[in-house]
C-alpha cells in the first residue's frame, strides 16, 4: 500500500534484524530472504576456535526469530508433516527491541510429542520459563511449553564476558547433539528424554520407546544402526553389551519353554515344526 507501512510488520521486521544480529556475535548466520521464508529465518553454524587466527565451523541448525510480544507459535496439518521431516535442530529465538535481549529456545519436546503420536493435528509451542506438560498426551491437538530457554543474551554481554562466545558453543553443542540423535531415533520410536536450565547444558533423565509397526519405511532407518550393533557385538568390541544381550534373550527362551535338562545340562530343544511356540 503506497505511503503506509504496517506497525506491527515493521517492529517484526525490526526484531527479526536485531535477532540476526545477536545471533551473527554467537555463529555464522545465513538469513533467509524474505521471498523464501517458509517459517524458518535463518540457518546458524557453531563455530569453535581453532587457534588464533581462525575459527572452524561445525554444527549447522534452524532458527526462526519472534518478538517478544508472540507467546505461541501453532502449527497445523501439514505444517506439522514439515515440522516433523526437518533434518536440522529446530529453535526457536524470542527478541525483546526494548533491552536487546534474545532468549533461545529448543523444541526438543517435539520428539516426545511425535513419538507419542506421529498423526497430530495441531501442535501449539508455548515459550514459557519452565517445561510442564502431560508427556502421555496422545490427542490431536497438543500445547507444549519448551521453556526454560536455553540461553540469554544482550548486545552487552559481549563487553561483560570475554568467554561468552566458548559458553554458547559448549551449550548449543549439547543440546544440538541430542536433539540430532531424537530426530533419527523418533523415526523408530525412540526418544531420549532431557531436562535443562537456562544457561546450563542438558542432562539426560530416561528413554522413551514406543515400538513401531514394522513397514519398509521403518525397516530402512532400523537397518543401519542393526546391522552396526551385530557388526560391533560379533567382533567382540562391547563383550558387556554381548553378555547382557545373552542374558535377556535366553530368559526369552526360557520363559517360552524352549529349554530341555538333558544328563544335567540345559540344551535348547530342537526346532522343528513339532515346537508349540507360546506367546
Amino acid at each position: 500500500m503506497p505511503a503506509f507501512r504496517g506497525k506491527n510488520l515493521r517492529s517484526g521486521d525490526l526484531a527479526e534484524q536485531l535477532g540476526v544480529l545477536l545471533l551473527q556475535n554467537v555463529a555464522l548466520v545465513a538469513p533467509i530472504p524474505r521471498t523464501e521464508d517458509v517459517g524458518i529465518d535463518v540457518v546458524a553454524t557453531l563455530i569453535r576456535n581453532f587457534d588464533g587466527y581462525k575459527y572452524i565451523a561445525e554444527d549447522s541448525f534452524f532458527v526462526q526469530l519472534k518478538s517478544s510480544s508472540v507467546t505461541e507459535i501453532t502449527f497445523k496439518d501439514e505444517q506439522i508433516n514439515w515440522l516433523a521431516e526437518l533434518q536440522l535442530p529446530f529453535f526457536i529465538a524470542s527478541v525483546d527491541r526494548k533491552t536487546s535481549t534474545i532468549n533461545l529456545y529448543s523444541t526438543h519436546y517435539l520428539s516426545d510429542v511425535l513419538v507419542v503420536n506421529p498423526n497430530r493435528k495441531e501442535i501449539t509451542l508455548e515459550l514459557t520459563k519452565t517445561s510442564n506438560y502431560d508427556c502421555c498426551d496422545k490427542n490431536e491437538s497438543i500445547k507444549v511449553p519448551i521453556g526454560p530457554c536455553i540461553l540469554s543474551w544482550s548486545i552487552d554481554t559481549f563487553s561483560t564476558n570475554d568467554n561468552f562466545i566458548n559458553e554458547f558453543y559448549q551449550l548449543l553443542k549439547s543440546h544440538i547433539l541430542l536433539t540430532k540423535k531424537s530426530i533419527e531415533t523418533r523415526r523408530v520410536g525412540v526418544v531420549e528424554l532431557i531436562s535443562w536450565e537456562t544457561g546450563k547444558e542438558p542432562v539426560l533423565i530416561g528413554t522413551k520407546i514406543k515400538p513401531l509397526k514394522s513397514s519398509n519405511k521403518t525397516d530402512e532407518v532400523i537397518a543401519p544402526y542393526f546391522n552396526a550393533l551385530i557388526q560391533q557385538l560379533t567382533s567382540g568390541e562391547d563383550l558387556f553389551t554381548t553378555r547382557s544381550l545373552y542374558r535377556l534373550l535366553e530368559k526369552t527362551l526360557e520363559h517360552h519353554e524352549h529349554f530341555i535338562m538333558v544328563d544335567g545340562k540345559k540344551e535348547l530343544i530342537p526346532f522343528n515344526a513339532n515346537l508349540e511356540v507360546k506367546i
